[in-house]
């Protein structure tokens, strides 16, 4: 099976498109925000973080996400993005998003100077930390007058344009992963699984057994369609549970390193160094200067 389709009801009744905020307040157990859901549509949406921290996966790779951060994915491109929490606690998440068709953006004739956009987009595009101007411009998107709100648009579309670099993020094109049928709802459940019990030991039989899979055959499925090894994502997942922890508490290393699921003060420092590039310690040190 492949991603679900997510069916979109384009066209406020005074806009063009469809612009949403969602938000969820902490100890909000409704799950709002930042669902377990894998899936693609034909529209293009972008999705701007404004509070919360989590993994976002975008065609075949697997990428961490945080506030300010934005992404902007193109027609039928499977994605989820998935928050993490602290122990027990659900924690505050809001979210921004804006979704229009391709036909619609076609139709107006001066969209031919976003081509670079486009041919970028079906691999999904990481634009990073919005700048003070996107961030303007997309807060009157999402507002209440749809007058401005047209006009922002096209100029924050013109902003994103003009960037001199575009960091693409999944190395398949969208119509590629979903025609190709790689991407299955299989991750659905496998993520589901692992995000409830990531503080505690998974074995690989464990976790091909929730996948009805072969370990072998796992092991293959799980990377083509993450773009990681199982091993990679669940340390990748430990550790951003454990930087929002170091910056957000004064929970000693011990504790944030069993909260996040690892076994050991070594297994801790050795994958922080691994994919932060530092030690806890250090990363805690740096983010409260």
């Amino acid at each position: 099976m492949k991603a679900t389709i997510e069916n979109i009801k384009i066209a406020e009744k005074d806009r063009s498109y469809n612009s949403y905020i969602l938000k969820q307040k902490k100890s909000d157990y409704r799950q709002t925000v930042f669902t377990d859901y894998w899936h693609y549509h034909p529209e293009i949406e972008i999705t701007y973080i404004i509070k919360g921290n989590g993994l976002a996966f975008i065609g075949n790779k697997t990428i961490e996400f945080g506030p300010g951060q934005a992404f902007l994915l193109g027609p039928y491109l499977p994605h989820n993005f998935i928050g993490t929490d602290e122990e027990g606690i659900v924690l505050e998440r809001e979210c921004w998003g804006l979704q229009f068709t391709t036909e619609w953006l076609y139709s107006i004739k001066e969209s031919a100077a976003l081509q670079r956009l486009f041919n970028a987009m079906s691999f999904g595009i990481n634009l990073g930390q919005l700048r003070a101007l996107e961030h303007q411009a997309f807060s009157s998107i999402v507002g209440d007058d749809p007058l401005r709100s047209i006009g922002s648009f096209f100029n924050l579309m013109a902003m994103i344009a003009e960037r001199p670099d575009l960091v693409t993020v999944s190395t398949n094109s969208a119509y590629s992963n979903v025609m190709s049928k790689k991407l299955s709802q299989r991750m659905e459940r496998v993520s589901k699984h692992i995000q409830a019990n990531y503080q505690r030991a998974i074995t690989l039989n464990e976790i091909a057994d929730i996948a009805s899979m072969t370990e072998q055959s796992f092991s293959r499925w799980f990377r083509q369609t993450s773009g990681l090894t199982f091993i990679d994502y669940l340390m990748q997942l430990r550790t951003t549970v454990a930087s929002h922890l170091l910056i957000n508490t004064s929970k000693p290393m011990t504790e944030v390193a069993t909260e996040s699921g690892f076994n050991s003060s070594s297994s801790f420092n050795r994958a922080f160094l691994k994919i932060k590039g530092c030690s806890p310690r250090e990363f805690r040190k740096r983010k409260r200067v």
